[in-house]
């Protein structure tokens, strides 16, 4: 893949990612790791499996708050002319590797020869097994593109913990 797609086709694979498990966990008051399972057919041959499994690094949550809600940007970094409302967010983080298997302890892309939607239920299998409930899953509609399926799956959380 020697671009990354139109823009068309990126929303086509962020709308037809499934987040299969939520972690029970959810996210956390302070920087903490949220580990996942990506399954996604392989590009060339979709009746054969891709498996991402990583851990995505989650900041602490940064409020800044301006006026009188609280401190202000320039209160906490010794900054006055900039930020005048109210900002909530997170940073998050991932390693990304394309066309490549690979493995380490932030990623690991894994080909298996079992169908996507059979490996899914394994991956399942494997986590209800082991009861491990810390651990999102997701179904990607095109492995090549599993960092477009973990905004979803991120943005899904982030909604979540901001709709308060």
């Amino acid at each position: 893949m020697p671009e990354w797609p139109d823009p068309e086709f990126l929303a086509e694979v962020f709308a037809g990612t499934r987040i299969v498990r939520k972690p029970l966990t959810g996210i956390i008051a302070g920087y903490h790791v949220l580990p996942y399972v990506l399954v996604g057919p392989e590009h060339d041959q979709p009746g054969r499996a891709v498996e991402v499994r990583g851990r995505i690094k989650v900041s602490p949550r940064l409020v800044i708050a301006a006026g009188s809600d609280g401190p202000t940007y320039g209160d906490l970094f010794a900054e006055r002319d900039l930020m005048d409302r109210r900002l909530v967010a997170r940073v998050f983080s991932f390693r990304y590797a394309s066309r490549v298997s690979l493995e380490s302890e932030d990623l690991a892309i894994r080909r298996h020869d079992r169908d996507p939607a059979q490996h899914l239920d394994r991956v399942l299998d494997e986590l209800a097994r082991r009861e491990v409930i810390d651990t999102g899953v997701i179904l990607s509609p095109d492995a090549r593109l599993y960092p477009v399926s973990l905004d979803r799956f991120i943005r899904e959380i982030l909604e979540e913990e901001f709709r308060a």
